[in-house]
């Protein structure tokens, strides 16, 4: 609207000085000469500005007048000039890597999340988001997941290679003598207590009636008491016997561990039942996954104290400058890859507008201004030929 405004004005101001101009010049007196002279220079100023200002979008009137119709006679030449001045000044390559590189891209951005973090209603919204994402991913998805991320691993793990590691482990740290030390230590403990005592004694005294009748009828004779106390102490003497490291007792023992421990570490049967409790602990360990990822997509609270945690271990971490020389990196590879694009981006959807189109582009972006040129030239005209015509006038007598 403004634009046509300023054309009409225009118009006006040039119809002005022509009906000026033709009412003033029949008169003699010297205040209608000067106006006459004023009229005169404005329709000529007018005039003059009204086809310079057209000759830079369209021929004047029509008429194919040399040097006119700037704009669409120069389009390719105006077409490189904005990809010249885009591509090497406004948007070189130069000034877009030297902006990339100033800026802290991931510390602004982590800044600016934990801002949004402080604003209730978009904090609802990110956890909003983050749950309905979640929720989005079926059971399926996460079972292929962890199968095509960890089973292959799993998998690749040799059962009787890690059984034969473990028993090498064992014996290598001695976990073997120290469990049998264990072992011992705890049933002399127990074996120590009143009422186990008791109950040993009474047990083999029962043993004793039941399987050996020549000797029950010692037995009253001896008194439980008596036996129970020979049968206790002479099974506490075994079990010193057997903690002692010089016993050949206890070396008997061991030995006879690690020699069953080295045989069944290719035993078929102990493995197979390895690979199929491996299985099923995989088959549980992903159902206890997708249990424990639809619970904590629920809890609200653990993501906000994750998303949380994350933001402060990435800021307090030197993870965070590798991520940012990285992602600096990444841009200025793009840019250096193509941006060579945004010339062609900018030269495609040029070259998609016809002349007319581009005429009517450029006159209607900058053809208020120029409209005032010709606003400007009448006004100054008048003035002008009023002064000259008033020079003329005082000269002349």
């Amino acid at each position: 609207m403004k634009e046509k405004n300023s054309k009409r004005l225009a118009n006006i101001s040039l119809f002005v000085a022509t009906c000026g101009f033709a009412v003033t010049m029949p008169f003699q007196s010297k205040i209608f000469q000067i106006l006459s002279g004023g009229f005169e220079a404005a329709l000529v100023g007018g005039l003059a500005d009204w086809f310079a200002v057209t000759a830079m979008f369209r021929h004047p009137l029509g008429i194919p007048i040399p040097h006119t119709a700037l704009l669409p006679k120069n389009r390719e030449k105006i077409t490189e000039g904005i990809l010249s001045t885009l591509n090497n000044q406004w948007l070189s390559k130069e000034s877009l890597i030297e902006k990339v590189e100033e800026r802290n891209w991931i510390h602004q951005g982590i800044n600016a999340f934990e801002e949004l973090l402080e604003n209730d209603e978009t904090k609802t919204k990110i956890i909003k988001s983050i749950q309905q994402f979640g929720g989005s991913i079926q059971d399926e998805t996460i079972e292929k997941f962890l199968l095509k991320t960890f089973k292959p691993t799993i998998d690749s793990l040799s059962t009787q290679k890690l059984l034969s590691n473990a028993m090498d482990t064992v014996i290598k740290n001695e976990w073997d003598a120290k469990t049998y030390e264990f072992l011992i230590t705890k049933i002399e403990e127990t074996v120590s207590l009143p009422h186990i005592k008791e109950l040993i004694g009474k047990e083999v005294i029962q043993f004793i009636e039941r399987k050996f009748f020549m000797i029950k009828a010692f037995l009253p004779m001896i008194g439980e008491e008596k036996i129970t106390e020979f049968i206790h102490s002479g099974l506490i003497d075994l079990l010193g016997e057997l903690k002692d490291p010089t016993s050949d007792r206890r070396k008997f023992i061991l030995s006879f561990i690690r020699l069953e421990a080295e045989k069944n570490k290719s035993n078929e049967h102990i493995i197979r039942q390895l690979d199929e409790w491996k299985n099923k602990g995989y088959d549980y360990l992903v159902e206890q996954a997708i249990r424990l990822v639809r619970s904590k997509i629920a809890d609200e609270n653990f993501l906000l104290n994750t998303i949380r945690n994350s933001i402060g271990f990435i800021k307090t971490s030197d993870f965070i400058e590798s991520i940012e020389k990285g992602f600096k990196t990444l841009l200025i590879n793009l840019i250096e890859k193509y941006h060579h694009k945004i010339g062609d981006l900018v030269r495609f959807n040029i070259e998609k507008l016809s002349t007319e189109e581009i005429t009517d582009l450029l006159e209607n972006k900058i053809g208020k201004d120029i409209t005032w040129i010709r606003v400007n030239g009448a006004v100054c005209g008048f003035i002008i030929g009023i002064i000259l015509t008033s020079i003329r006038m005082i000269i002349s007598q």
